[in-house]
């Protein structure tokens, strides 16, 4: 994909390039920002994209230009469920708190056979980790290292493993938020069956 679409350096974003994305699990998309509508159209009729999952604030779309009045009408349009799940960019704490949330929108798209496109902006850090966290708490890793690996290994990027095992953290353990900086560096990287099973009953009945 990165040949494709003429990216040399997969860690830098270039807005000119357009959509730049992989898909990372059966019916689940990770990329870049949609520019205008467009590219959204392309989602839809070309790749079969149901349901968005834009992870930006207003200022992220505001800084690059993007007419998020018109993506959201042309979604309407197109008949692409738009979910908005905004998190602060560089901001592993932000990421944390939203995480739990924009992965149970993923979860219940895909459960009910939608295709999901998630992004942030570059598609590097924030959309990455909700991918990885759903890979994790839904799908087949048990361990999130290798959640985390089978993503990277197909679409290079680095999203913040501890805001995912945060996560983890606050939806399975009943301590305080703050709690979790004094555990150790893999605590709440590796879920049983049962583990995941409680997670995803836990963010069914308690998150929204």
């Amino acid at each position: 994909m990165a040949k494709q679409m003429h990216w040399d350096n997969p860690f830098e974003y270039h807005f000119d390039r357009g959509l730049y994305f992989h898909e990372v699990a059966p019916g689940l998309c990770c990329g870049t920002q949609p520019r205008n509508p467009a590219e959204l159209e392309q989602l839809a009729k070309g790749h079969g994209i149901n349901v968005i999952v834009n992870l930006q604030q207003d200022k992220d779309m505001q800084y690059w230009g993007v007419d998020f009045e018109a993506n959201q009408r042309s979604c309407g349009e197109l008949g692409l469920q738009l979910i908005r799940k905004p998190a602060v960019d560089f901001d592993p704490h932000s990421l944390r708190k939203t995480l739990p949330t924009a992965v149970k929108e993923v979860a219940l798209a895909m459960q009910d056979g939608k295709r999901v496109y998630v992004h942030c902006t570059a598609g590097l850090g924030r959309a990455p980790a909700v991918c990885i966290a759903w890979l994790h708490w839904y799908g087949p890793y048990l361990s999130l290292h290798e959640a985390y690996d089978h993503l990277t290994s197909i679409r290079p990027c680095g999203p913040k493993k501890d805001a995912i095992r945060g996560a983890t953290f606050d939806i399975l353990d009943d301590r305080h938020f703050d709690q979790f900086f004094g555990l150790p560096e893999d605590a709440w990287a590796f879920l049983n069956q049962d583990d995941k099973r409680r997670l995803q009953q836990r963010l069914y009945d308690h998150w929204h």
